[in-house]
């Protein structure tokens, strides 16, 4: 089989092996407007990351399942706060966030109160057990990405962040106020 388009640049940066198709040839595959369409690239890169990070974190009591790492980091570092939120961030619907944060609560790492003030409000707090992966989630989420994102030059990686963050204010929320700006 010849090597694909990008391989040499693969190697170089020892990024691991992407699986191939099972036939000798596909370089002359039309992707008709596929292979221009932002979207396009975006949604397949995006799986491809769902993928590698599944991969890297399956060790941890956290995997299987989108938003569980998010959750624990946002719960971390904002005792106290509502899960609405964390949902807004995320881009969870009240269904889909109620069903982690339970999850999360019977596996003992977050643990929910109600708001002395606001009765109806609940507010979420990391437990000893979710305080004691942390340290160890946030190296596998950093050394992920590191190794993900290494195709890419440092200054590359820069822009790319600038460029998903202007996305994110515009289609998701517009970014706390603690988040570096590039």
């Amino acid at each position: 089989m010849a090597i694909a388009a990008g391989e040499p640049l693969r190697r170089q940066r020892n990024v691991p092996p992407r699986p191939e198709p099972r036939t000798i040839d596909y370089s002359d595959v039309s992707l008709d407007i596929l292979g221009t369409l932002l979207s396009f690239h975006a949604r397949t890169v995006g799986l491809a990351l769902n993928q590698s990070y599944d991969h890297a974190i399956a060790a941890v009591s956290l995997a299987r399942g989108t938003g569980k790492v998010s959750v624990l980091l946002l719960t971390a570092a904002n005792p106290g706060i509502r899960p609405s939120v964390i949902a807004h961030f995320i881009r969870k619907d009240r269904a889909a966030m109620a069903r982690l944060i339970e999850q999360m609560k019977s596996n003992g790492l977050i643990e929910h109160k109600v708001d002395a003030d606001e009765r109806r409000a609940h507010e979420l707090y990391i437990t000893p057990k979710g305080a004691s992966l942390l340290e160890r989630v946030r190296a596998i989420a950093l050394g992920h990405s590191a190794r993900f994102f290494g195709v890419l030059s440092p200054t590359e990686q820069a822009e790319l962040l600038r460029m998903l963050m202007k996305l994110y204010e515009a289609h998701v929320a517009v970014l706390p106020t603690t988040v570096p700006r590039t």
